[in-house]
């Protein structure tokens, strides 16, 4: 079961973009009295250098966003893949329960229909824990009886054909859900998070400081600067959050939610 323990993956998105940028603009206004003080006593002589320095503190930053924000968007679409391939799975071994007779028909069917409910339940549940565990639970006793069904039949002469055919439909139904499950914990590991934030303030305190050395702290575009900064760096936390993000993945758990109209089917 999913148990986030990280101090930083449980602290709102919204808010560490928030207090980021807040801290960003302070270390910009400080950078810009560091460059003010600088001048005036003559000991900022180095423009080659620190310009020099400033490119490659600000190429830093890029390749640290570019790079987590592709890992974090990887994580996400993995995810709705992953979805997916278990509305699939689920599908697939729904549909096989046809392959056997009444009663056995409808037994399965029963199952199967708590399974994709409880897994509907599941991905419902949000950051939930404790609905999360419950409805992991469900869907596993659902599961074993299903799998436990599938195999009992599976040692009758009538039922060998079947049998051959659902058993694997249901490994893969149950892995399915394990590579769902599992993918949720793969997010970006927080210290490449914490120095994507290092790199963004140190990048705040040297552009005010070079904006000031150049002649003139142009205040909109500086606070324009870090603005967009928090902002890719809000998206970037929020595509790795799918539970509790803006960025959902609610198309793909349809896919889920749709399996239910195969129970209507006679």
């Amino acid at each position: 079961m999913i148990k986030h323990e990280s101090i930083l993956y449980n602290t709102n998105a919204a808010l560490l973009s928030l207090l980021l940028f807040i801290v960003m603009v302070f270390l910009l206004e400080l950078g810009s009295f560091v460059g003010h003080r600088m001048r005036k006593t003559g000991e900022d002589k180095n423009n080659s250098i620190n310009s020099t320095i400033l490119a490659a503190v600000l190429g830093l930053f890029a390749f640290l966003l570019g790079f987590t924000f592709s890992m974090s968007g990887a994580r996400f679409e993995n995810r709705r893949i992953n979805n997916v391939n278990e509305a699939n799975a689920i599908g697939t071994a729904i549909l096989r329960a046809n392959l056997y007779a009444k009663p056995e028909r409808d037994s399965f069917r029963i199952d199967f229909k708590q399974y994709t409910l409880a897994r509907i339940a599941y991905f419902n549940a949000g950051s939930n824990i404790s609905l999360m565990e419950a409805a992991n639970k469900k869907a596993q006793f659902h599961s074993g009886r299903i799998f436990d069904r599938a195999t009992v039949n599976a040692t009758k002469a009538f039922s060998l054909f079947p049998g051959n055919l659902m058993i694997p439909a249901i490994n893969n139904m149950i892995d399915s859900a394990n590579y769902n499950d599992y993918g949720e914990k793969f997010r970006v590991p927080d210290l490449i998070i914490l120095l994507l934030f290092s790199s963004s303030l140190v990048c705040a305190f040297f552009v005010g400081y070079h904006s000031v050395r150049k002649g003139g702290f142009n205040r909109t575009i500086t606070v324009g600067f870090c603005l967009l900064s928090a902002l890719v760096i809000y998206t970037t936390l929020d595509l790795d959050r799918s539970r509790t993000g803006l960025i959902k993945l609610n198309t793909s758990q349809q896919s889920i939610a749709d399996l239910l109209t195969l129970f209507d089917q006679p």
